[in-house]
């Protein structure tokens, strides 16, 4: 049965790639002063919440809506065609009930039909790497199930390792305590974090300086990367391009020859971490807590 793969913006890709790939995507939102914000995948809209949150402002995010997936996921059953939804975290958004709601509905109205959904336990280009896989292996003639076991087994394979500059927005989401952040950030301390198997943010080291942490981000690569399993690596960074760049350099100095790409941190993601981070991701062991 021919299907469609379908994301949320937490992807962290770009619109254009998104398009490259032909997957729609569900919107998450930014709550700002008031004002509602989609997260369409733009830089400018990243770059606009940073700005915003250099300030002072604390902006607050909201899940995709029942209707949001309705609204992409219905014409592709119309088609004929079955959906894979790369999804998410569950313990990082309520994005996933939405989508279990109109899963529901839609199957009522559809019941020869099939709509699966993945918790990708990723986050940022994480799980936009782990949908970039799906892709690859749907055009390369899988079908629905064995695409839907692959990305399954796979998830978990998928590292995230991140530095930030700046211990204030992780207080503010309950992260670290204030104390924590103020003693951090007087002694020029840059937490490294990663994800767990469940996709939850997790602190897993402490370093001191901006510059040896981002050398430690290329030593952890170089510690859990699985080279056979790698065809590229993403690096994503919130308005921290330069640093990305450097990133980056270090990456191919030390894997001649590695596709290495970039991509912004988009607004969702960001409000929680804050501009100035940096993360890298790449296939490699299976994530422990």
């Amino acid at each position: 049965m021919a299907y469609r793969i379908t994301t949320d913006s937490t992807v962290d890709l770009t619109p254009e790639r998104m398009q490259e790939l032909g997957v729609p995507f569900a919107m998450l939102h930014v709550l700002l002063d008031g004002k509602d914000l989609p997260d369409d995948m733009k830089e400018s809209s990243a770059l606009y919440i940073y700005n915003a949150m250099r300030e002072g402002h604390a902006p607050t995010t909201a899940q995709a809506t029942v209707e949001s997936f309705l609204e992409i996921w219905e014409p592709i059953l119309k088609a004929e065609e079955d959906v894979l939804y790369i999804a998410f975290p569950s313990v990082l958004s309520g994005t996933i009930n939405s989508a279990l709601v109109a899963k529901e509905q839609l199957l009522e109205r559809y019941p020869e039909r099939r709509i699966e959904i993945v918790d990708s336990a990723s986050a940022s280009s994480g799980e936009g790497m782990l949908l970039e896989h799906a892709v690859r292996l749907k055009n390369s003639g899988l079908g629905f199930d064995e695409c839907l076991a692959a990305v399954e087994k796979l998830k978990l394979r998928i590292h995230h390792w991140f530095t930030v500059d700046d211990l204030v927005y992780l207080r503010r989401g309950g992260r670290i305590s204030g104390a924590a952040a103020t003693i951090a950030t007087l002694l020029s301390i840059k937490p490294i974090l990663t994800v767990t198997p469940e996709g939850r943010l997790v602190s897993h080291d402490k370093i001191k300086g901006r510059r040896a942490a981002i050398k430690k981000l290329v030593k952890l690569l170089e510690e859990n990367i699985n080279l056979e399993d790698t065809p590229f690596v993403n690096i994503c960074h919130a308005d921290s391009r330069v640093e990305a760049q450097q990133l980056m350099e270090l990456i191919t100095e030390r894997f001649p020859g590695m596709d290495v790409r970039i991509y912004s941190i988009g607004a969702v993601i960001g409000a929680h971490v804050g501009p100035g981070t940096l993360a890298v991701f790449f296939v490699g062991t299976e994530r422990k807590n």
